[in-house]
């Protein structure tokens, strides 16, 4: 892939200039032409010129573009629309000032994109390894409802508790998992070194080995082959591309939706992450003048969970047809009792929009104190699993001595 500079007009007719990767000249202007621009100039760069410009992004590890990254992008966005800055103006403001040199390169061609008549969301979509579906539904709930900055706001906030919650987890299992990556190094010297030698005195003695002893004398010879750890990286990493794969799929994303929010304990708090998205973009949605259909319409993608979103189009269909929200919602197991109840009263006082906003807030509160609480358990449990793994390669090894004691 090469990279062209480029000079075009928009469709205000002012002059364009940046640059872009693409195969070929072909398809150079077929992208341009796509954004709507007029092109004056294409030129190519040459590949000295391009790797003494890119030489500090040639390395993409050093250069991924961090969650941290996405967060501060988000603050800023939504602190430069708040000020009433304008998208593009914001988008060009934070263009120049974004230090990561690949993100610089996004948020350019999303600025690109809007420019030549694209909505936000459309042009963000274009990036989904960077906007996942969830940040574009909010975009474009927030673009739908003309309530841009406060969805920014409201999903820099998210992004913030997100990475906070992140934090607290790596910081808390710090500890635990310089044990767990220490004590694996330990088992695999032990099974490698140690195993044979217990084997060579265990056939010595014609002891009768326990099952458990021969699955570790097993795994042991098989770390001493070379096409064990070809076999183990295919299949780690062709797994991951295949779960991956199966995931994005439609049957793949309804299972595994449908398996979040049916795990026990921690099924409940994904169901009340969705449930909280959804209603404070509902209530925010209805609070400024979009009526309850379309709000339904829109919000129902910020659940991020099929099976709530399906719910909810039935709900907007149960609607149309001149009911009202909670007696369909009642129906639906997706939807906890106390919400139903609390949309009911929003209903019968017209207070739709504040209740959503109450049951948002309610929510929200309960995952962070369902989160705080197994973080704290984490720890215990990843160590008790580092005693139990230590502890049955020890027996294992020691079992067939103790039997061999019995029968003298």
């Amino acid at each position: 892939m090469s990279v062209y500079n480029y000079t075009v007009r928009n469709s205000k007719g002012e002059a364009v200039e940046g640059s872009i990767d693409a195969d070929t000249h072909d398809s150079v202007i077929s992208k341009l032409k796509d954004m709507g621009y007029f092109i004056i100039n294409i030129n190519k760069l040459k590949e000295d010129k391009i790797k003494l410009k890119n030489k500090t992004i040639s390395f993409s590890i050093f250069n991924r573009i961090k969650a941290r990254d996405l967060v501060v992008f988000t603050r800023q966005f939504a602190t430069l629309i708040s000020s009433g800055m304008s998208l593009l103006e914001s988008l060009i403001v934070l263009e120049k000032q974004t230090p990561n040199p690949k993100f610089k390169t996004v948020i350019s061609e999303i600025r690109m994109y809007v420019e030549s008549g694209h909505s936000l969301s459309e042009s963000m979509g274009r990036h989904p390894n960077i906007f996942n579906r969830l940040f574009v539904s909010l975009i474009r709930a927030g673009e739908a409802g003309g309530v841009l900055d406060r969805t920014m706001n409201d999903l820099a906030d998210f992004l913030e508790k997100e990475e906070e919650i992140k934090l607290k987890v790596r910081n808390k299992t710090a500890y635990p998992k310089f044990v767990l990556v220490f004590a694996v190094i330990i088992t695999m010297v032990i099974i490698i070194f140690l195993v044979p030698t217990f084997q060579s005195i265990y056939d010595e003695l014609g002891a009768e080995l326990p099952m458990i002893t021969q699955i570790i004398i097993s795994v042991g010879g098989l770390f001493k082959k070379f096409y064990f750890y070809i076999i183990l990286f295919v299949v780690v990493f062709g797994g991951r591309y295949l779960f991956r794969k199966f995931v994005r799929s439609p049957r793949g994303r309804y299972f595994m939706d449908r398996l979040k929010i049916h795990i026990p304990k921690l099924g409940d708090l994904f169901r009340k992450m969705s449930l909280s998205r959804f209603s404070r973009h509902f209530g925010i949605l209805l609070a400024t003048g979009v009526p309850i259909l379309n709000s339904l319409e829109i919000a129902k993608e910020v659940a991020d969970n099929i099976l709530i979103v399906n719910a909810l189009e039935k709900i907007r269909k149960s609607i149309r047809e001149g009911e009202n929200i909670s007696d369909p919602m009642s129906e639906m197991e997706v939807f906890p009792p106390m919400m139903i109840q609390m949309i009911a009263v929003g209903e019968r006082t017209g207070t739709l929009d504040e209740i959503s906003a109450k049951i948002a807030d309610f929510y929200e509160k309960e995952v962070s104190n369902t989160i705080d609480i197994l973080v704290t358990i984490l720890e215990p449990i990843m160590l008790l699993f580092v005693a139990l793994f230590i502890g049955i390669i020890v027996i294992s090894m020691y079992l067939p001595m103790f039997n061999i004691y019995q029968n003298m």
